[in-house]
């Protein structure tokens, strides 16, 4: 049974609707009979050909808790299971429950949200195998590149910052009253980053953190899309007029009069309509409403109308799913290596693989109806002659002894693939060799260990379609489509790129990371002072430690006073001497916290001095002069603590700096070959 609207019915809309009611899993598919009710316009509509099918969905959804917060953090871990089947199917209903339709390229709904919808996202049920693929497959958008996206459709005045979009992304629809569409959405992103250990706030790491295809899709849907009641009785309405852009490109869906393709149209409620308008207006927790303050002076004035932008961003939201089709495979024939003990030696080489190819789970020839209609797909198969890009994260640049400024970097012959890109050949490959630096003398020190991570690229530039074939349109059987949008989506997309592949190399080598973790300062107990405390601890195997040294104080002359002061203060100052040095081994627990450690009791067997490590969880690349002006690199802090608190009067804490020299500790040097 369907239930009609409230327009439908004849009826007004209740007074003070502010939160809409979030349909049983089951009923909220909306055309689980198709002899009873019409989710396409036509009994004769041809059926979806592949991809996601409505009983998939309803499988799927008849598991699912009716809390959306819990529902959408099932739906990931569906996602992320073993069966990619399933893992598609959770895909559509994540997407559909927030407030994306199913469709079909050929022109039927699929299934539609509940009660409201993202008018300007319909995402096609054949590409949902592909975009879960992706997904699972680790493929990856930086931040920067969907501030991109958003600056390219128009939507923001300027390009937004790491910390403008996390903060944006980290507050949405957290609130009780916001609409299970915007929580879902919202909780599925979080969930996703969860997925990868992984937080999305603004003091994330820019260089590790990322969005999987399926968060950039939710997220373009929903920073950009306007909303629509959905209608229950697919009776016959009047769509939206088509603005200019529309008229000219299609926008985000085709507003044809007659044919299958007019199927989605007729699920949507006329913005005109009073009671449809009561709705949308109702609803709470847009994504634009954390975005408003950086949208442009016209979309700002346009949010919520018919308006250029929404049409742009949704053609480009669909060219991406078809551009997951171009997968990049990244591969190496080790995945560990040492640094070399002879030079010329190519054994410790690591050869990286990137392998592009084309690929479409369904079989899909041209794409007839909404954003992308008269698209011709590409045939699958290897992708010749595209760039591929080559870059690299190293935590350990800069930060072990002379010469070791990268653990891998290209040999000679392919340092040029490493500065322009790799070419692939006809086989949809590009290789890049990689060599470690050689030790000297070899196997002195410590044994260490580090991590290369390489991330390969398609080139940006190098799209995977031809003006002539995929977007050259000449004739659309919908009138409208993307073919005159062209220049637009190419810019669009050239600007976010595409997905990349990592791969993390483990490095070992021999010889020093040296960590300091030293500091003095005077202690005033406000009758008297200690003149000095002090830590002076050194790690030759870096982060991991030990840490060792010493750590006390020195220059306090004994006596009543120092007694009285330390009591006033709580500083049970030990007596009968002016100072004390004790020998320290702090090792750390590789946990992420902070490290306490123990210097020495005071007066009476009280606490009295101990110590505290702190490491930041991101490279910092400020330089510390320390005091024998060795320049440092800081990874984090050391306090000293008094009666295990930070004393307020006194600055107790310093940096705790990276070193490439320290007379307790071997020195090796490293230098690269000619190979």
């Amino acid at each position: 049974m369907t239930r009609t609207s409230w327009r439908a019915r004849g009826v007004p809309a209740p007074r003070g609707v502010t939160r809409l009611r979030w349909r049983p899993p089951v009923i909220a598919l909306l055309c689980l009979a198709l002899v009873a009710s019409a989710c396409t316009a036509d009994r004769d509509d041809p059926p979806p050909s592949g991809g996601v099918d409505r009983p998939a969905l309803e499988a799927v959804a008849a598991t699912l808790p009716a809390d959306p917060v819990e529902a959408a953090e099932r739906l990931v871990t569906e996602i992320h299971a073993a069966d990619p089947t399933r893992s598609a199917a959770a895909t559509a209903e994540l997407l559909r429950r927030a407030g994306h339709p199913i469709v079909s390229v050929r022109g039927p709904v699929v299934a539609m949200p509940d009660q409201v919808a993202l008018h300007d996202a319909p995402v096609y049920a054949e590409l949902l195998p592909l975009l879960a693929a992706a997904t699972r497959a680790g493929d990856r958008y930086t931040v920067d590149q969907f501030a991109e996206l958003l600056d390219a459709v128009g939507l923001t005045r300027k390009k937004m910052t790491f910390a403008e979009v996390t903060t944006a992304v980290a507050g949405w629809a957290r609130e009780p009253d916001h609409h299970p569409i915007f929580v879902t959405a919202a909780a599925g992103v979080r969930a996703l980053s969860g997925h990868r250990q992984q937080v999305l706030f603004a003091g994330a790491d820019p260089d590790t953190a990322y969005l999987d295809p399926l968060q950039t899709v939710l997220l373009l849907g929903h920073a950009t899309s306007r909303l629509v009641e959905v209608v229950d009785d697919a009776q016959p309405r009047a769509a939206a007029r088509p603005g200019a852009f529309d008229r000219l490109v299609g926008g985000g869906v085709a507003y044809a009069s007659d044919g299958p393709c007019k199927a989605l149209t007729r699920r949507f409620g006329s913005p005109q309509d009073p009671v449809a308008k009561g709705i949308v207006d109702s609803v709470k927790g847009y994504l634009k409403d954390n975005l408003v303050k950086f949208l442009s002076d016209e979309a700002q004035d346009r949010v919520g109308k018919a308006d250029e932008v929404w049409g742009k961003s949704a053609a480009a939201a669909s060219a991406i799913l078809l551009l997951l089709g171009a997968r990049l495979s990244l591969s190496a024939d080790k995945t560990s290596t040492h640094f070399k003990h002879t030079a010329g030696s190519r054994a410790e080489h690591v050869l990286l693989t990137a392998t592009a190819t084309f690929d479409l789970e369904t079989a899909l020839e041209k794409i007839d109806c909404y954003a992308l209609a008269g698209v011709t797909v590409p045939r699958s198969g290897p992708l010749k002659d595209f760039t591929v890009r080559f870059s690299t994260v190293q935590p350990q640049v800069g930060t072990i002894q002379e010469g070791g400024t990268q653990l891998l970097k290209a040999v000679s012959a392919d340092s040029v693939k490493s500065q322009r890109g790799a070419k692939t050949g006809a086989d949809g490959v590009a290789t890049l060799e990689l060599k470690p630096p050689v030790e000297d003398p070899s196997g002195e020190g410590e044994k260490l260990t580090g991590q290369a991570t390489y991330i390969a690229s398609l080139d940006k530039e190098s799209l995977p379609f031809e003006l002539g074939d995929v977007y050259g349109l000449l004739s659309n059987p919908v009138g409208f489509g993307v073919g005159k949008n062209f220049d637009l989506l190419r810019d669009v997309l050239v600007k976010a790129g595409l997905p990349a592949q990592q791969i993390t190399i483990e490095v070992t080598y021999h010889g020093s990371d040296i960590v300091l973790a030293q500091g003095a300062g005077e202690v005033n107990l406000i009758l008297a002072k200690l003149p000095k405390v002090y830590v002076d601890l050194v790690s030759c195997a870096g982060l991991a430690g030990p840490f060792t040294g010493t750590a006390g104080y020195s220059g306090a002359q004994s006596g009543q006073l120092l007694q009285m002061a330390g009591a006033a203060t709580g500083v049970h100052v030990p007596k009968g001497f002016a100072g004390k040095a004790n020998r320290i081994s702090v090792t750390p627990n590789n946990q992420g916290g902070p490290e306490p450690f123990f210097i020495m009791k005071g007066e009476g067997g009280n606490q009295f001095l101990d110590g505290v490590l702190r490491f930041y969880p991101f490279l910092n690349t400020r330089a510390e002069i320390l005091a024998d002006y060795r320049v440092g690199r800081p990874v984090g802090d050391v306090e000293i603590l008094l009666a295990g608190s930070s004393f307020p009067f006194s600055r107790l804490s310093w940096p705790v700096v990276r070193v490439t020299t320290d007379p307790r500790c071997p020195k090796v040097r490293y230098f690269h070959d000619e190979t």
